[in-house]
């Protein structure tokens, strides 16, 4: 005669089912804090990429004689160039001058011209010599501001960063 063994129910045991679910929860914790600094580096780093691209539009105005400007955008920003028929033209050459979109919780807080009053021009121009402007951005931190200088020097003061 066979003898049976006991029958086990199949299934996990609400301890281990407990424990899985505490990995889980400490898991998507990690991912979250994870990618909220990821979101705040993808901003400083947006913030210092156009203050590089701000005097290279600068620069290049100057050296080939020919007026740029940066377009802004709701969501993001880009660059055109005046042509030989005066004419606006999207600048994409080089790449670094393609149009950008802004990171989440980036957005234009407003344009000061050669210290006149903040203007609602959706536009600003560098020509053979560059404008002095102040150009804010809101962050999620606080304003961060640009400065023009005339001689294309562009000076970024990001929010909870030191002064200099």
């Amino acid at each position: 005669m066979r003898r049976r063994s006991p029958v086990r129910a199949a299934g996990f045991t609400l301890i281990e089912v407990m424990v899985v679910l505490v990995i889980m929860g400490v898991m998507a914790t990690g991912i979250s804090i994870g990618l909220d600094s990821l979101r705040g580096r993808d901003a400083d780093q947006a913030l210092k990429r156009l203050r590089l691209v701000l005097e290279a539009s600068a620069d290049r105005a100057i050296v080939r004689g020919r007026p740029i400007a940066i377009e802004f955008l709701p969501d993001g920003y880009r660059f055109s160039a005046l042509d030989p028929d005066d004419n606006w033209r999207p600048l994409i050459d080089p790449p670094v001058f393609n149009e950008r979109a802004l990171p989440g919780g980036l957005g234009w807080a407003g344009l000061r011209l050669d210290g006149q009053p903040d203007a609602s021009v959706p536009r600003l121009q560098f020509g053979s010599q560059a404008p002095e402007y102040e150009l804010r951005v809101a962050t999620p931190n606080g304003e961060a501001r640009f400065t023009g200088k005339a001689n294309g020097e562009v000076i970024l003061d990001m929010p909870g960063a030191p002064r200099s």
